[in-house]
């Protein structure tokens, strides 16, 4: 009896264990354990459907039936938090226009990557970790194809905006705190003009930063709401498209998000989406995807784009 009522116990606790495991995911305290936890959401719907998986093999029914069910709930969970249509829009006739946002740091021979940059077929690139003594090569290398380009120069982070068309500068903030330029285009052909704010933001890594966070999105959200054309905002929030935060940042901005769900590769299976595009919904996403470098390092996102 006793080992039955043991038994029992272990398989409820381990029940109500899963249970709270997606809990926290979908409604994480203001904490950073929960949210680093929160983070992680695609490896642990996996997990659930593992657990399930071995659960069912061994007869264990109710165990079986609460992770897949908090499985498929953390699926539904990831896929409304991003974009919650299933398929990119299809094209139209206006002119196309890809962004990229790119990540140059960390990169063992970064001058090997301007040959790169310099044949990428985006109109607008979003360069992040710039060192600043790599800015003037850029500049001499990407002249010819990126004429117009500004940025923040910063220690750790520079962030610079290069583009194949003339450019108007409404915002640069960054030198001495996380970066952040806006700026304004006319795409030719198109005959229309489009708004833009770049980002970064630093990971967490104090709760006190998360703090910082909610006002750096505070600024980016004023940005956006001062806007009088199409928008998009681009660049590396350091959080994933279902926190807390992006989530009310697409809310009180009505930004699409150019991602269609997320589910983690075998390769990169500990990675996290944690840069975005972002779009108004006067502009249509016909094409989204990775940016992989010769030796699959990810370097970032680009999308295509057309006006409605």
């Amino acid at each position: 009896m006793k080992s039955l009522f043991s038994r029992r116990l272990l398989v409820n606790l381990t029940g109500l264990g899963i249970i709270l495991g997606a809990l926290f995911i979908i409604f994480p305290p203001e904490m950073l354990l929960f949210r680093r936890w929160a983070a992680y959401a695609g490896q642990i719907m996996i997990a659930y459907v593992a657990l399930g998986l071995i659960f069912l093999l061994f007869r264990h029914d109710r165990l079986t039936f609460v992770s897949f069910f908090s499985a498929a709930i953390l699926a539904l969970f990831i896929k409304t938090s991003s974009n919650q249509t299933i398929r990119l829009e299809a094209p139209n006739a206006s002119r196309e226009f890809q962004i990229a946002q790119l990540d140059l740091g960390g990169l063992n021979d970064p001058y090997a990557q301007l040959a790169i940059l310099k044949d990428s077929m985006a109109d607008l690139m979003i360069l992040q970790s710039i060192d600043p003594l790599l800015i003037l090569d850029l500049k001499d290398s990407l002249g010819t194809s990126y004429p117009y380009y500004f940025g923040a120069d910063h220690p750790d982070q520079g962030l610079w905006v290069f583009s194949r068309w003339p450019l108007g500068i409404t915002h640069i903030s960054g030198e001495q705190e996380q970066p952040q330029l806006a700026g304004i285009l006319m795409v030719p052909e198109a005959s229309d003009t489009l708004e833009f704010v770049a980002t970064f933001m630093y990971p967490m890594f104090a709760q006190t930063d998360l703090i910082l966070r909610k006002d750096q999105l505070k600024l980016t959200s004023d940005l956006v709401g001062e806007r009088s054309y199409p928008i998009l905002v681009i660049g590396q929030f350091n959080e994933v498209s279902w926190a807390p935060e992006i989530r009310e940042f697409r809310e009180k901005t009505g930004l699409l998000d150019s991602r269609r769900g997320y589910l983690p590769g075998l390769k990169d299976f500990l990675d996290k989406p944690t840069d975005h595009i972002f779009y108004s919904s006067e502009l249509a996403c016909i094409a989204f995807r990775n940016e992989i470098d010769s030796t699959g390092r990810f370097l970032g996102i680009s999308g295509t784009y057309q006006f409605k």
